[in-house]
């Protein structure tokens, strides 16, 4: 197993989000987050919108996990949809980081090579709110 080449790159901002419920396990939460990102190596010249919903759970150890669904759009028109889990690391005195594995399928043939990839993709807050954060994605081999 091996990480392959960056394919993109970008910045993010999160939106909406709410708690839907509290238990004994922790807190569960909604969120929204878009990204602006510049494609890379074999994604060189793909460069796309990500538009993300999310479900998180974060138990009271620090650590959570999310799983996410969404749309990408390349600024050519074509489109994509994303769907993946992540886990987060919450440090105290740092900015939350988390990685993921995604999945993207397209009709595209431009983007056809999406379908039998799996992608990393690793998040590092700006602030401990997540209002912006960098994201990159990488091609998992």
């Amino acid at each position: 197993m091996a990480i392959g080449e960056k394919l993109w790159e970008g910045k993010g901002k999160s939106g909406a989000g709410f708690i839907k419920s509290i238990d004994m396990g922790g807190v569960k939460s909604v969120y929204t987050w878009t990204a602006q990102m510049k494609g890379m190596g074999k994604a060189k010249g793909v460069d796309c919108n990500i538009n993300m919903t999310g479900m998180a759970m974060m138990p009271p150890k620090g650590m959570s996990m999310s799983k996410d669904q969404g749309m990408m759009m390349t600024m050519t028109g074509e489109m994509g949809v994303l769907k993946g889990m992540s886990l987060m690391k919450m440090t105290m005195g740092m900015n939350p980081t988390s990685l993921g594995l995604f999945s993207i399928m397209s009709m595209s043939e431009k983007l056809a090579w999406v379908n039998d990839t799996i992608f990393l993709v690793t998040f590092e807050a700006m602030d401990p709110m997540w209002s912006e954060l960098n994201i990159a994605i990488w091609e998992w081999k």
